[in-house]
């Protein structure tokens, strides 16, 4: 599970759920007006996911290989935000962020360039 954060001070700050729907509306496949009881997404090369959007975070539990991460770095960079795997320490867009964290969720933060290919990479082990 991921789940995309916008920290500052240590506290999730609400995310900009406009930015959020101008990131994701090329790809939504069914959603209401605003985004809250679930979005579906499908993928440039095909894959649909689910996306969960609340004011203060974006959750996805399954996320295919491929294209999706590309959609997810876009929207994890032009939110200022961080990605927070269930498994795995926080994945920081720029090391300016780590001060905006948590204390303990700083210490372990990785920074990873926001693109597509890294970002799977980097969650996928590869």
């Amino acid at each position: 599970m991921l789940f995309v954060l916008r920290y500052r001070n240590g506290q999730p700050e609400p995310l900009d759920l406009e930015l959020v729907r101008e990131v994701l509306a090329p790809y939504i496949v069914a959603a209401d007006e605003d985004l809250m009881n679930g979005v579906l997404i499908r993928t440039p090369d095909g894959h649909e996911v689910d996306v969960d959007v609340n004011e203060m975070c974006v959750a996805v539990s399954r996320f295919p290989p491929g294209r999706f991460f590309d959609v997810l770095a876009e929207l994890v960079d032009r939110l200022g935000a961080s990605v927070t795997p269930s498994d795995r320490p926080v994945i920081l867009r720029e090391e300016t962020d780590r001060a905006h964290l948590p204390a303990e969720a700083g210490e372990g933060a990785t920074v990873v360039a926001m693109t597509g290919p890294v970002l799977e990479g980097y969650l996928s082990g590869s």
